[in-house]
């Protein structure tokens, strides 16, 4: 199937046809180089007031974790329902609170979800079209999506217990590779206004999904506080989703990408020693003068590689050349796990 143009593509090739004329010929190469250079000129906004917490790696967790939940879904839906239910991931944007409390339109039917063992909340909000429909599917009928949606009553509430403990169960499994987390009902709400997990101005994340049944559209948002995703999504975390997403490379490509790193040159610095010295002293130094290193003659000398330190020698001569006898392997840094930290605090 063809990839459908884009309003830029159409314009580059409505200006390319005015220039050529009726009788001219397109010049395939210079239309895919207008195009290319179109899209390179693209600026992307970026509101410094309001700035990208998230990183891409932390972007990519988040599509892989809310894709997976909506497949696991959308099956038990369809399922329950007899229908076939597709339950997509549309968006995944960074709001303030106070913009996804004023996104919601009341009546709405909003869960509030204790995120055990964090102590954080997150809000569930459900089409109540949608919910009215599963309750009328659960109970044998047609299946028919209002038109104006309505507040749930408390029997249709306790009949879609069982329905959104499912999708609590789903959303727990989709976390599961990342952080070990257990959903459970606090509260349920028709207006966004009555709900303030976090202030206003807090950021905070919303993933919106699309359901289609047939020719109905709905939808279902899931809206985390940022300082829940952070912890997360801290080190350990993303650790963890790395090593278990990540295959193995074959053999013969892994020794084909040795053999080029073996052939890329590295620059090697010793460092004799360091001094601080005083300005004054600095500008009255001549030709002759000796400068105090804060390091004895029988320490090793440091040796890097880029601006990481990775050996420790003594320095010598090998024929007429300087040279450096290595006497150990400076073990490589570890990055400080924040939410080990944390553990080994509370531990102690």
């Amino acid at each position: 199937m063809a990839k459908p143009l884009s309003q830029e593509e159409i314009d580059i090739l409505l200006q390319v046809r005015s220039q050529i004329g009726e009788q001219g010929e397109y010049d395939l190469e210079a239309l895919e180089s207008m195009i290319t250079a179109e899209a390179e000129k693209k600026i992307l906004p970026y509101n410094f007031k309001r700035p990208r917490l998230f990183s891409q790696d932390q972007m990519r967790v988040l599509h892989y974790v809310h894709e997976a939940f909506a497949r696991d879904l959308s099956v038990y839906l369809s399922a329950q329902l007899r229908t076939l239910v597709d339950l997509s991931l549309s968006a995944i944007d960074q709001v303030l609170y106070s913009e996804f409390v004023m996104s919601s339109a009341p009546p709405s039917a909003l869960y509030v979800v204790q995120v055990h063992p964090f102590q954080q909340q997150i809000v569930i909000e459900l089409d109540p079209r949608l919910a009215i429909y599963t309750v009328e599917k659960l109970f044998g009928g047609p299946g028919i999506f209002l038109q104006k949606p309505r507040e749930l009553s408390h029997i249709e509430r306790r009949i879609m217990e069982k329905v959104m403990r499912r999708a609590f169960q789903e959303l727990e499994k989709a976390w599961k590779q990342i952080h070990e987390v257990r959903l459970e009902e606090a509260g349920f709400e028709s207006n966004a206004e009555f709900v303030q997990i976090l202030p206003g101005v807090e950021p905070a994340l919303v993933a919106t999904f699309e359901v289609s049944i047939y020719e109905q559209r709905s939808f279902l948002n899931i809206c985390y506080p940022y300082i829940l995703l952070e912890r997360m999504l801290g080190h350990s975390a993303m650790k963890q989703w790395r090593s278990s997403s990540t295959t193995e490379v074959p053999p013969a490509i892994r020794q084909r990408y040795e053999a080029q790193l073996e052939k890329i040159e590295v620059e090697l610095r010793a460092e004799l020693g360091r001094t601080h010295l005083p300005l004054t002293e600095l500008l009255t130094m001549e030709v002759g003068d000796v400068i105090v290193l804060e390091r004895r003659i029988n320490q090793p000398i440091q040796v890097y590689i880029g601006e990481c330190e990775k050996f420790r020698a003594i320095p010598g001569r090998s024929g007429k050349h300087r040279a450096l006898r290595i006497l150990e392997v400076v073990p490589p840094e570890l990055p400080v796990d924040e939410d080990e930290l944390e553990s080994d605090a509370a531990a102690a």
